[in-house]
C-alpha cells in the first residue's frame, strides 16, 4: 500500500468518526414531543389533554372536514396556523386561593414567533420579566394571562403564576408528567387526571352527592375513587376509531376492588333501566313483548362492550368500530332517556329506602312503648307541639338531635325553630325538591287514618290489617310541611289523590313496614280504603 493511499483511509476513518459522532450529538440533542411535554408540566398538575392536530389532520377519514377553513380562522383571527401545531398539551393545576391555574404548550412543525400573534390578543405592552421568565402579557379580556417564547417551535401561555411553574425546573417530575412520558404510543386525543392528587376534594364532593345515588352506587363510586391512582383516556381516529379508558389502582387488589365495583355498578344500572323501559311497555300486544326481548338484549350487549377488563393493576375499557354515525346517533338517542329513566329510577329507590327507614322506626317505637306515636305530641291543654318526625328521632339513629329539642314547647318556638334546619336526610326526598326544612314524607290523617291526630295507635287497634293500611306517603312538593311541625297529609274525601302524585306515581310505606308504589289511575274507593285502620273495606290490594 502506497503512503498516499495509507494517507487516505485515515483521513476517511477520522473523517467517518467525526461524522458518527456529530451525528450522535444531534440524535442526542433532538428532544422528543413527550420529553418537551413531560419537562414543561408542573408539579401542581392535577390533570392534562392532549392533542395532535398535525397528525390529526393528516388522517384520511379527516379529510372532510373544513381544513382550509381552520387554517384560515387560525391565521386571521390567531395569527397561527393551527394545524401545524404538532403537539398541544393543555394542564389544568390543583385549584387555590388564587383561583383556577392552568396553561398550554404548544409544539410547532414550523418557527413562529409570538410577536406574530394578533395584535388584539396581545396587551402591547412588550416583553416583561419577572425574574428569569420573559413574557408577553396578553390583552386585559385574558386577564393575569401571558405568553412566553420556549424556542423558535414551542410556545407556551396560561395564567401568569402556573406559566412560570411551567418553566421551572424541578428536581422530580410529578404524577402527571411522568406518566405522560412514558405513554409514546400512537394517539390522536390523550386526557390524563390524577385521581390521587383530587382524592380528598372528590371524596368530599361526593358526600354532598351521596342522596342522589342509590346507597350500593354511591358506595361503589367511593371504592373507585379511593382505589384508583390516576385515569387515563386515550382516543385514535384510523382505519377504525378507538377509544380507550384506563384506571391505575394503586396495586392489584385495589383494582380488583374497582373491577367489582364497576361489575355491581353495571348490573345495578342495567337492571333499573330495563325496568325502567319496560314499565313504559305494559298493554300486552306482540310488538311490545319483542320490544321487551330487543331491550333484554340490547341492554346485555350494551353492558358487555362497557364492562372494563383488568390487568395487573389497571383496569381497561377498549371501545372501537364508531364507524356508522347514524348507529351512534341511534344508541345515543336510545341512551339519553335511558339514563334519565336510570336516574329517576335510582331516585325512586332512595326515597323508598327512607320510607323503610320511616317503617322500621315506627315498629321500634311500638316495641319500646307498646304503640305508634301520635302524629303530635301535645301539652297539658291538648295543643300540638312537635310532629311525629321528632318522636321517631332516637330510632334513626338521631339521639343526639332529639336531645337539642325542648319537648314541652311547640316547633315553633324560639329555642325548637333552630333546629328546623337540621333535618334529617331520612326526611329529605331525593327528587321532590322543597325549601330548605321541609318534607314531604307525611302521615296520613283523618279521624279513621293509622296514625290519630293526638292519641298513639296499637297494633290491636288496626283491625284492617297492616299490610291493607298506609302509614306514610311521599305528597307533592308544593304540599310539603316543616319537618318539626304537627302537620300532616290531611285526606281529602272528595279527592282522595290530591297531591300526592309527581310524574304518575307516589310511594308508601304501610303498617306492615312494607313499601308501594301507587299509580295516579288507583280508584278513589281503594285509597279511601288504604288511609283507613279499622273500616272494614275489602281490600284487593
Amino acid at each position: 500500500m502506497t503512503a498516499k493511499h495509507s494517507l487516505l483511509k485515515t483521513w476517511w476513518a477520522c473523517g467517518s468518526l467525526c461524522f458518527a459522532a456529530l451525528w450522535s450529538t444531534m440524535a442526542a440533542g433532538q428532544e422528543s414531543e413527550a420529553a418537551v411535554t413531560a419537562r414543561h408540566v408542573p408539579n401542581e398538575t392535577v390533570a392534562m389533554i392532549s392533542a395532535w392536530p398535525r397528525q390529526l389532520a393528516a388522517k384520511e377519514r379527516m379529510q372532510l372536514a373544513p381544513l382550509e377553513v381552520l387554517t384560515a380562522a387560525g391565521q386571521e383571527h390567531i395569527g397561527l396556523d393551527p394545524l401545524q401545531i404538532e403537539r398541544l398539551d393543555i394542564m389544568v393545576g390543583f385549584p387555590g386561593p388564587a383561583g383556577p391555574q392552568f396553561g398550554a404548550l404548544l409544539q410547532l412543525a414550523v418557527d413562529f414567533d409570538i410577536g406574530n400573534l394578533h395584535p388584539r390578543l396581545l396587551g402591547g405592552e412588550g416583553p416583561q420579566r419577572d425574574g428569569n421568565f420573559e413574557f408577553l402579557p396578553l390583552a386585559d379580556s385574558f386577564p393575569n394571562m401571558v405568553v412566553h417564547q420556549v424556542d423558535p417551535r414551542t410556545v407556551l401561555f396560561g395564567t401568569h403564576i402556573f406559566a412560570k411553574q411551567m418553566v421551572a425546573e424541578r428536581a422530580s417530575p410529578g404524577q402527571i408528567a411522568g406518566i405522560a412520558a412514558k405513554l409514546t404510543m400512537q394517539q390522536d386525543v390523550l386526557a390524563l387526571v390524577s385521581i390521587s392528587t383530587l382524592r380528598p376534594l372528590l371524596l368530599g364532593l361526593m358526600d354532598g352527592f351521596n342522596r342522589e345515588l342509590p346507597p350500593l352506587i354511591a358506595e361503589d363510586l367511593r371504592t373507585v375513587v379511593q382505589s384508583t391512582d390516576f385515569a387515563a383516556l386515550r382516543l385514535l381516529i384510523d382505519e377504525s376509531e378507538k377509544l380507550q379508558l384506563m384506571l391505575s389502582g394503586t396495586d392489584e387488589a385495589s383494582a380488583q376492588a374497582m373491577e367489582q365495583s364497576f361489575q355491581r355498578s353495571l348490573q345495578f344500572a342495567q337492571q333499573s333501566i330495563v325496568q325502567e323501559l319496560k314499565s313504559q311497555i305494559t298493554d300486552g300486544s306482540q310488538t311490545s313483548a319483542a320490544l321487551q326481548q330487543y331491550i333484554d338484549r340490547l341492554s346485555g350487549s350494551i353492558v358487555e362492550l362497557i364492562t372494563p377488563q383488568r390487568s395487573g393493576k389497571r383496569l381497561v375499557l377498549e371501545l372501537e368500530e364508531f364507524q356508522n354515525i347514524g348507529v351512534i346517533s341511534t344508541l345515543t338517542g336510545l341512551l339519553l332517556p335511558a339514563v334519565q329513566a336510570a336516574r329517576t329510577a335510582a331516585r325512586r329507590a332512595h326515597s323508598s329506602n327512607n320510607l323503610k327507614q320511616i317503617g322500621l322506626a315506627m315498629h321500634n317505637f311500638h316495641d319500646a312503648y307498646s304503640a305508634f306515636p301520635a302524629a303530635a305530641g301535645v301539652d297539658d291543654d291538648g295543643r300540638p307541639l312537635l310532629s311525629w318526625r321528632v318522636a321517631i328521632l332516637p330510632f334513626i339513629e338521631q339521639q343526639q338531635l332529639y336531645d337539642k329539642f325542648h319537648m314541652d314547647e311547640p316547633w315553633d318556638s324560639e329555642h325548637n325553630i333552630q333546629l328546623l334546619q337540621e333535618m334529617p336526610t331520612t326526611f329529605l326526598h331525593p327528587d321532590r325538591k322543597t325549601q330548605p326544612g321541609h318534607t314531604v314524607y307525611q302521615a296520613v290523617i283523618s279521624d279513621h287514618s293509622l296514625l290519630r291526630r293526638t292519641e298513639p295507635t296499637s297494633l290491636r287497634d288496626i283491625t284492617d290489617g297492616t299490610s291493607n293500611t298506609i302509614m306514610v306517603l311521599e305528597t307533592t312538593p308544593d304540599a310539603a310541611v316543616p319537618w318539626t311541625a304537627p302537620e300532616d297529609y290531611e285526606v281529602d274525601e272528595d279527592n282522595p289523590g290530591a297531591q300526592l302524585f309527581l310524574r304518575g306515581i307516589t310511594q308508601a310505606v304501610f303498617g306492615d313496614g312494607s313499601v308501594h308504589v301507587l299509580s295516579e289511575s288507583v280508584e278513589p274507593s281503594l285509597l279511601r280504603a288504604l288511609y283507613t285502620r279499622a273500616g272494614g273495606e275489602r281490600v284487593n290490594f
